[in-house]
């Protein structure tokens, strides 16, 4: 008599959710939050540890780059590893990197130091990106993975925005370093948490790694104390997908891995340097610190109510209907910006509005990759899609530090930062035309995106 089997992946899809599942997505998203607070404040600090290194403010552009640069070549190579030897190790790894370095910017001495700490530290969230995006993923069902996914994503714009109201009073009342204090002890709390209680990819574990002893113990944390020893756990996926680099190419998915990099790229690079400089160009015009950082927080907002909504707007109405505007009106609200950057309440507008329609054209870009990368690659092709978004994020801020340096008024920046956005649009039409005619070998690989 055959043994009773298991699909691991129908299970997911067809079970009402655990409150394990839901943990799991509430630890990813708890990562997530930090990296919100860390990447806006560098930004927020910008002012006074240039004033404590005896720099200008221009001359910061390579210290915001060097962070995200570091954190673009985090997301290529935690999510490869990851794909090889599972999701948890490196998430835990990657928030220790985070506390330790955030904790050592505290303490830069020079120019190069803080370069360092920003690299090391932007190594560890970048590297936590496709770790937690793909655990989120592979624990919930696949009808409302898009918008799971782009739930937890919005925790990333909540860390932000509380970072942004807490940083101007830590920096009013107790200096900059406590920023970075505080950024720095909390995730490494958050490591020995995700030590302890965080479960590995169910999906990993059958698919790729066959280990059906940790499977079991998992299952019987999600409520099936019924599961019995001979029952043999399968999962779906093709089982012999390697990750590589190159495995985001084959099977047909050269051209729409290359089209998806299009809105992670232009979205995320403009959502940055809004974040990054927008302080900085208030006090330009006269505009304090905690007023700039006050403004910052409105991105934080918008983006928390886009981000949240993207993946379900996106399930209902479908990937043009829900993208293409959101990258449009975004790019209004971008040049918007450049010219309210004098006055506080139409500068919390426009960075607000910014946030939101980004936020929405952003995480459509990190669900759509979630969910077109089958188990074997899937922290691979995301990894390497965050990466593409993380270079964005590079250049962008360097972009306007090299447009400041030649005198370039901020709404002439604004406006070459909206037209990035509308070229984001751009690539999203051309995804979705990709997506609804790709090639026969990648259909039966690739989850169909509506």
């Amino acid at each position: 008599m055959a043994s009773p089997s298991l699909n691991i992946s129908r299970l997911i899809d067809e079970k009402p959710i655990s409150g394990l599942q839901i943990a799991v997505i509430g630890l990813c998203g708890l990562i997530n939050f930090f990296d919100g607070m860390d990447t806006q404040s560098i930004g927020v600090a910008a002012p006074f540890i240039a004033k404590s290194l005896g720099l200008t403010i221009p001359q910061l552009g390579p210290v915001f780059s060097a962070g995200l640069l570091g954190a673009a070549l985090g997301a290529i190579g935690f999510g490869a590893i990851a794909d090889r030897v599972g999701r948890k190790r490196l998430l835990i790894i990657a928030a220790l990197l985070i506390g330790v370095f955030t904790l050592f910017t505290a303490f830069a001495q020079s120019f190069h130091s803080l370069m360092l700490c920003r690299f090391l530290a932007g190594v560890g969230l970048g590297g936590a990106t496709p770790c937690f995006i793909a655990l989120t993923a592979e624990y919930t069902p696949e009808r409302h993975r898009a918008s799971c996914v782009t739930l937890m994503w919005s925790s990333f714009p909540l860390g932000a925005m509380a970072g942004a109201f807490v940083n101007s009073r830590l920096i009013e009342h107790f200096g900059w370093q406590m920023i970075f204090y505080i950024g720095g002890v909390l995730p490494l709390a958050i490591a020995a948490i995700l030590a302890i209680w965080l479960p590995e990819s169910l999906k990993f574990l059958i698919a790729r790694r066959n280990d059906t002893a940790r499977a079991r113990r998992i299952l019987r944390r999600m409520g099936l104390a019924t599961l019995t020893d001979g029952t043999v756990l399968v999962a779906d996926g093709d089982k012999t997908e390697r990750a590589s680099f190159a495995s985001v190419f084959r099977g047909g998915r050269a051209l729409g891995t290359l089209l998806l990099w299009g809105p992670f790229f232009t979205g995320m690079g403009v959502l940055t340097l809004t974040v990054l400089w927008t302080p900085s160009l208030m006090g330009m015009n006269g505009i304090s610190p905690a007023d700039g950082a006050f403004v910052v927080a409105f991105n934080g907002l918008g983006a928390f109510f886009g981000q949240a909504v993207a993946g379900r707007c996106i399930e209902r109405f479908g990937i043009i209907p829900t993208m293409v505007p959101a990258f449009i009106l975004g790019a209004a609200a971008t040049v918007g910006l450049g010219y309210s950057v004098a006055s506080v309440p139409a500068a919390a507008l426009c960075i607000g509005l910014v946030g939101l329609f980004l936020g929405i054209g952003t995480a459509g870009a990190i669900a759509m990759a979630a969910e077109v990368y089958p188990t074997a690659i899937r922290a691979t092709g995301v990894g390497l899609s965050m990466a593409v978004g993380r270079f964005g994020q590079v250049c962008a801020p360097y972009f306007v530090g090299q447009m400041l340096a030649i005198g370039a008024l901020p709404s002439v920046i604004m406006i070459s930062a909206g037209g990035a956005a509308i070229v984001g649009g751009i690539f999203v039409l051309f995804f979705k035309l990709w997506l609804s005619h790709r090639p026969a070998t990648a259909a039966s690989e690739l989850k169909a995106v509506s």
